[in-house]
């Protein structure tokens, strides 16, 4: 009898232990915050050479590259979140920088260089972070946008906006 009380003890044991937690990556109803942390996480970073714009890029695999008509631009994103890249070449047309510009639609500045600048704002429903640098012959700009919901989330990618260079 002390034996089959000993394993019946034994299978609760097992079977309260079955009813842990599932670890996150198999929780169906995860927030925004938690899933998009788990695809940084799981992803690998991926170079990219553009012939259109003359730089190197690395970006996260969860991002899809999208292939767009502007010949000054170059999109990797998902469903809420996108990596933009542009250059300006300084021999074209336009009243103000970049950095001017996005000074001008309601950014921030939040810190100035010699050679660069990192701004953040709000357009529409997305928030962004972006820098744009300036070199001898281009103004080269990288904008992060992203649902405000993953602003904890995305601290990997501001990471990489800030320490861009071309």
């Amino acid at each position: 009898m002390k034996t089959k009380l000993y394993i019946l003890a034994l299978f609760l044991m097992a079977l309260a232990a079955c009813k842990q937690q599932p670890s996150k990556a198999y929780v169906t109803n995860l927030d925004s915050n938690d899933s998009l942390s788990i695809e940084l996480g799981n992803s690998k970073m991926i170079n990219y050479h553009s012939e259109r714009l003359g730089i190197d890029i690395s970006y996260p695999s969860f991002l899809r590259h999208q292939y767009l008509e502007e010949d000054q631009m170059e999109v990797f994103m998902t469903d809420d979140v996108s990596l933009s890249f542009m250059v300006k070449h300084l021999n074209d047309e336009f009243l103000r920088s970049p950095g001017q510009t996005m000074t001008g639609m309601g950014a921030e500045l939040l810190e100035a260089g010699d050679d660069y600048s990192i701004h953040t704002g709000q357009d529409g429903d997305l928030e962004y972070y972006g820098k744009v640098m300036e070199d001898s012959t281009r103004f080269i700009t990288v904008i992060l946008r992203y649902d405000p919901r993953h602003t904890e989330a995305v601290e990997p990618l501001r990471q990489l906006v800030r320490d861009y260079k071309p």
